[in-house]
């Protein structure tokens, strides 16, 4: 039994489903169930059930997880006990800036919570600068948009979102989105898009002209002129405001896998050991 099995084990638990536990605990799904299995096979007991809406904790697993939650809670309080010094240089962390804010806060917290007493530093960039600093080692670690992963260097997948139209939710009704929707209707465009070609691209097969009436590399703004009914605009269904409505043209499939990326030994190896990935 390892240390690893039991945050593995505490995170599921929490989260209530295997796949919003490798999630918290930054791992892939299926190293995730190996370290349960292995974890049940050591005890000689089902710790945890599933059901069709995640997993659900056993008579035993109960004593179990409160055993693990101590376990975690006195590992703290002797690194508070070292000193609770960083873990020498900050952690280096680049991000792609059209990553919606909330998963990259989410995204934060959970990395802090992997050792709370390494200090951290983040930095925005676009898609092609994180990887270059990445390469000559500016960053440690990038939480981008995932592609190809370069030769040395090592992914773990945390989500994705795909592109969508987002209109205002007066304006619009629901439904399918067509090119006669489109034609002659002001454009908001998010300049920093690293999938902007692509929609691009899309918009020129429609044979669809909008009106560009804004462009701009906030976010922020962006939804909040579409939410006045300034515009429609392509972005991520990640991102959400109330008075928006995210639409999935026909048709259209621009998938981002998002997740961290780091090359192999980064951080004198902590990432390899606290994120794993392929």
């Amino acid at each position: 039994m390892d240390f690893k099995q039991i945050r593995y084990f505490v995170a599921v638990a929490e989260a209530g489903s295997f796949s919003a536990g490798a999630r918290r605990a930054f791992v892939t799904q299926p190293t995730l169930s190996a370290a349960i299995a292995s974890l049940e096979a050591e005890l000689g007991f089902a710790v945890l059930e599933r059901h069709a809406r995640g997993v659900r904790l056993t008579s035993r697993g109960g004593e179990v997880l409160e055993t693990s939650r101590s376990i975690l809670r006195q590992t703290e309080r002797l690194k508070t006990a070292s000193g609770g010094k960083p873990s020498g240089r900050p952690l280096r962390l680049g991000i792609l800036p059209t990553i919606s804010p909330p998963f990259v806060a989410q995204c934060i917290e959970r990395l802090r919570a992997l050792e709370p007493a390494r200090s951290w530093r983040t930095e925005d960039a676009p898609l092609p600068k994180l990887r270059q600093r990445l390469a000559n080692g500016r960053y440690d670690v990038i939480l981008t948009a995932l592609g190809s992963a370069a030769r040395g260097h090592r992914q773990l997948e945390l989500a994705a979102d795909r592109q969508t139209l987002a209109v205002s939710a007066r304006s619009f009704p629901r439904g399918p989105v067509s090119p006669e929707i489109l034609a002659g209707q002001p454009l908001i465009v998010r300049v920093h898009c690293e999938q902007l070609q692509s929609a691009s691209r899309i918009l020129d097969a429609w044979k669809v002209r909008p009106r560009v009436v804004a462009q701009t590399d906030s976010d922020a703004r962006a939804l909040a002129m579409v939410a006045a009914g300034l515009g429609f605009c392509l972005m991520p269904d990640s991102f959400e405001h109330p008075e928006v409505r995210m639409l999935h043209p026909e048709g259209v499939d621009l998938t981002r896998r998002l997740g961290f990326e780091w090359v192999r030994g980064a951080a004198h190896g902590w990432l390899d050991r606290e994120l794993g990935g392929p």
